[in-house]
């Protein structure tokens, strides 16, 4: 298994970028697209709009943890991803052509931090943490499933990660549905005394391509290309999700929990609909001990 991520956010802020408000109607070529569209984006896009509208119901304003950029310039748009630690996307805008960048980026601290501790899976050391049950990090046993899930408590007012292991694969749009599965589980406390995980540091390109083809009705904006990277950063002190969006139009020891298979990290807040950024971690992007 290798690991992946999907940041509906950066996505969604992205179309809301070339389609402000759905003002007009998204036409589609694929199942993947109308899928997106139906079960993602209208609920991506509630989230995205929710605090500026003065809905109560949602604690978190996403929009501080998201940039964007319109443009018809190659360079100006390659050097604004830059800017914000993005370099190398090799963007390209034909002539009266149209790019929308769009990124995301979320760094929480854990309330109470772990402590660095090498973790040995399948007899591979790789640098890891260990954190002790505490009101900072609680465990669950999920109904119908076989792993436990463990919250981390953050810093950040509302903002939690829950780690839960899996057996299965999932990529693109599935992760972020799985998630929301996983996060509707009925859950009963989990007896452990202490977490221990590896630590994580990954970069990887998303295939989107599924995207191009869509279009704004009228002619606005179609998506012609469609790129997408993701970071992921897990260690003793916290965490750090990241995505960037690009969108071109042409004309262990009893009481100790040690998570060794790969594992989802799903970014949560209360009052979302959707997790706004999920991976799952495996042994790839895993620090390895020198």
């Amino acid at each position: 298994m290798q690991s992946t991520a999907f940041c509906v956010a950066a996505i969604s802020n992205a179309l809301e970028l070339a389609n402000p408000e759905c003002a007009s109607k998204w036409l589609t070529t694929n199942d993947m697209q109308r899928k997106y569209l139906d079960e993602l984006h209208i609920k991506a896009s509630k989230d995205l709009n929710a605090k500026s509208k003065g809905d109560a119901a949602s604690g978190v304003d996403l929009s501080q943890y998201l940039k964007g950029k319109v443009t018809n310039d190659a360079a100006e748009l390659n050097a604004w991803f830059a800017e914000n630690d993005w370099p190398g996307m090799d963007i390209t805008i034909t002539p009266n052509g149209l790019g929308i960048g769009s990124i995301f980026d979320l760094l929480v601290d854990w309330q109470n931090a772990g402590k660095k501790y090498p973790v040995y899976i399948d007899q591979v050391r790789y640098e890891g943490v260990k954190m002790d049950k505490s009101a900072s990090l609680k465990g669950y046993q999920l109904q119908g499933y076989d792993f436990p899930m463990f919250e981390l408590a953050t810093r950040q007012e509302g903002w939690r990660v829950f780690l839960v292991e899996t057996d299965t694969s999932y990529t693109g749009m599935e992760l972020t549905t799985r998630a929301v599965e996983l996060m509707d589980l009925s859950r009963q406390p989990y007896d452990f005394r202490t977490l221990q995980f590896p630590q994580v540091d990954f970069e990887a390109d998303v295939n989107i391509k599924w995207m191009e083809g869509m279009k704004v009705e009228g002619g606005l904006f179609s998506i012609d290309e469609a790129i997408k990277k993701v970071r992921l950063r897990l260690d003793d002190k916290g965490a750090r999700a990241q995505s960037a969006v690009a969108m071109m139009t042409r004309s262990l020891p009893m009481g100790v929990y040690s998570i060794e298979r790969p594992f989802f990290v799903i970014f949560w807040h209360e009052g979302l609909t959707l997790a706004p950024f999920v991976a799952i971690s495996a042994n790839d992007s895993w620090k390895k001990a020198a």
